[in-house]
């Protein structure tokens, strides 16, 4: 048998251990380990202090805060870190781990401590989520916290007050807008602002570099959005969302450069009007009830002039259809991406101006319409959805989302037709992916998806979707699938072997997507 000393395996972890012992010692040598009390050093590498800079910049905050105190050097690198990001998850807080009054105080306490030890040069982000209900407490601590931060060089600032559900008029903090007219104004290219005031004036404005301005349950006025917009030549890209103060929207020609525009749930908005040339991607989302022939008068007004550029627009409103049909198509002769989210539709024949020449996906969803509760609108409604097909002659995707309820008389079954006359239309020939989801057996479905398949010779993929459109229980536990729809299903099932399946191509596939029998949910 082989001795202990003579296994080379033995002598090979020796000889490791031996190399880490000499590496060991090497590193000694470079440390101060006198006993007379003074603090340990260590000498560094050669490695260039911008690379180390760098390479610090990618520790986390926290630990970032804590090397500091291990030599001068990680000091001096932490209190120039350029990028500063502060909330719970990077302050490494775990989710319910103390009472939330005293994860706040201490939360707050943590950051104040970070930013005072930090020179507040070099500081290129600052990302500032602050917890707790607004008082005179936070307001010092966030006036202190920005003083240090924001400075000529900086380039994103977001600050994100959370608890935004306790703020009102009174008791609501007003960002120092005073801050933005000391050099940083020609540096600052993203802006970001959640649940605070934000009143920019004459000689204060964030308006040289800006590129990004999104400002979110934000307290500012008309006019004063006006004054920023107006300064700020560079910008790219504008989200406004639930800001309850703005009551009209103005963007100007000069902003050559804009291409993204969102507005979302701004209550008291009543217009927007756009003259920027170069917007390609508008988003807009208004928070519609169920209107009545009495209400049409409270829509927002859109006037969003002529746009070669224009490729996607998205809009959340009543009577959009309308608008589109009248409006758009002459107005964004270049559209490829039309998605429609419709609350209530005029009553009236549109006068198409043009046609989508270029449209070639089209998404629209209806919430409420008049067809779901009054059969007399039923002849109208189908024409206007055929209306929106005839006006795209390029179109290769529609997806059409029809979340009604049937009523009395309006089964296709109930009153059942000899046959399903041709409707007058045109040819889609370009048209391969068609998608209903939420389908019934209403006459106006049946009719409009045998009148898409007559008109569609190059028809790839129909899918019917019978059930409410969201996630099955081979996806999730349960499915999402509502007692009416189930109950709706078999005639719907019904409607679509009676009226549909024999009209389908021999070169279309139709899907049928059925609620799921195995659910326990049902």
């Amino acid at each position: 048998m082989m001795s202990p000393e003579q296994d080379p395996r033995r002598r090979q972890i020796q000889g490791r251990h031996v190399s880490v012992g000499s590496v060991a010692k090497l590193k000694r040598s470079q440390v101060d380990v006198s006993q007379t009390g003074k603090r340990l050093t260590y000498s560094g590498s050669s490695l260039p202090e911008d690379i180390w800079r760098h390479i610090c910049s990618f520790l986390p905050l926290k630990d970032a805060a804590r090397a500091a105190s291990v030599s001068h050097s990680f000091k001096r690198f932490w209190r120039c870190r350029p990028n500063l990001t502060f909330s719970k998850k990077t302050m490494g807080y775990k989710k319910n781990a103390r009472r939330r009054r005293i994860t706040t105080r201490d939360y707050n306490s943590r950051v104040d401590h970070i930013l005072r030890n930090h020179l507040g040069t070099g500081v290129k982000t600052l990302r500032l989520k602050l917890y707790g209900i607004y008082n005179a407490n936070t307001r010092n601590y966030l006036d202190s916290w920005l003083q240090i931060a924001v400075k000529p060089g900086i380039e994103e600032l977001s600050l994100i007050l959370s608890n935004i559900d306790h703020l009102s008029n009174e008791a609501i903090y007003e960002f120092p807008c005073s801050l933005l007219s000391n050099g940083s104004e020609n540096t600052i290219r993203e802006l970001d602002l959640l649940g605070c005031a934000f009143r920019p004036t004459v000689g204060i404005g964030c308006t040289g570099s800006l590129t990004s301005l999104c400002l979110s349950c934000v307290n500012i006025e008309s006019d004063e959005l006006g004054f920023l917009l107006s300064n700020s030549l560079a910008l790219e890209r504008l989200e406004l969302n639930d800001c309850s103060e703005i009551f009209s929207i103005k963007i100007p020609s000069l902003l050559q450069r804009l291409s993204y525009v969102m507005v979302s749930g701004c209550s008291m908005l009543q217009v927007i009007e756009s003259e920027a040339p170069n917007i390609s991607s508008f988003h807009f989302f208004h928070d519609d009830d169920v209107f009545h022939d009495d209400d049409v008068d409270q829509q927002v007004q859109l006037f969003l002039g002529e746009s070669l550029q224009m490729k996607e627009i998205f809009i959340s409103h009543s009577c959009v259809l309308h608008y589109a049909l009248v409006v758009l198509t002459s107005s964004m002769p270049n559209l490829e991406t039309l998605t429609m989210h419709s609350y209530y539709e005029m009553v009236s024949t549109p006068t198409l101006a043009s046609k989508f020449l270029h449209l070639k996906y089209l998404n629209i969803s209806v919430f409420g319409w008049k067809f779901a509760s009054a059969p007399r609108y039923a002849d109208y409604d189908l024409f206007l959805l055929v209306s929106c097909l005839d006006a795209s002659p390029c179109l290769e995707t529609f997806n059409l989302d029809v979340p009604m309820r049937r009523r009395e008389h309006d089964s296709i079954f109930e009153d059942p037709p000899s046959q399903l006359g041709r409707i007058p239309g045109q040819c889609y020939a370009n048209l391969r992916h068609v998608k209903i989801t939420k389908f019934r057996s209403t006459k106006l479905l049946v009719k409009l998806t045998c009148h898409i398949l007559d008109s569609t010779p190059s028809l790839e993929c129909l899918t019917l979707d019978i059930t409410d459109g969201g996630p099955t229980c081979s996806e999730i536990d349960r499915c999402f699938v509502g007692k009416e729809t189930f109950m709706e299903a078999p005639k719907a099932l019904a409607a679509i072997q009676t009226y549909v399946e024999g009209k389908v191509p021999s070169t279309a596939k139709l899907n049928v997507v059925e609620p799921c029998s195995r659910c326990p949910a049902l």
